[in-house]
């Protein structure tokens, strides 16, 4: 006794609507949970800090590498060509806040004279710093005990 389906090959393309309307809510998603700062190509190693700060406002930074060479908006530039720059970006730009992102080997003389020429320029100074490694609260070793 042979058994017999009613079910039919169906012959034809599938139904593409759904799959593209997921791609396009997963493209939204990773969109809007991204991050609008843009992140200098220039390798600095920040330090860290206790909590973590963010800043909604127009921004520039303006980066220093180990070995105290100033960078703004990733192009290297002499102190006094900085200055210069700076003064004439802050004329066109409605931006007040300066974001400071040195090396944590940086001379600190370097990042205090940086903070320094941005007060004199009216700006809202913030140095960048990496996330906690962890989040626990750290006990230095001597007060440990060990």
């Amino acid at each position: 006794m042979k058994l017999r389906t009613r079910l039919k090959v169906f012959k034809g393309m599938p139904d593409m609507t759904p799959i593209i309307n997921v791609v396009f809510l997963l493209l939204l998603f990773f969109m809007l949970s991204s991050s609008f700062v843009q992140i200098s190509g220039i390798k600095i190693n920040l330090p860290k800090t206790e909590g973590e700060n963010e800043l909604g406002a127009e921004k520039l930074i303006i980066s220093i590498d180990k070995n105290n060479r100033f960078f703004f908006n990733d192009e290297q530039l002499e102190w006094n060509s900085l200055k210069e720059k700076l003064g004439q970006f802050i004329t066109k730009s409605k931006a007040n806040t300066v974001i400071i992102v040195a090396d944590k080997d940086t001379a600190y003389g370097e990042i205090v004279k940086l903070m320094s020429l941005s007060r004199s320029l009216n700006l809202n100074v913030y140095a960048a710093t990496g996330s906690p490694e962890n989040k626990k609260e750290q006990v230095p070793e001597d007060v440990r005990g060990n």
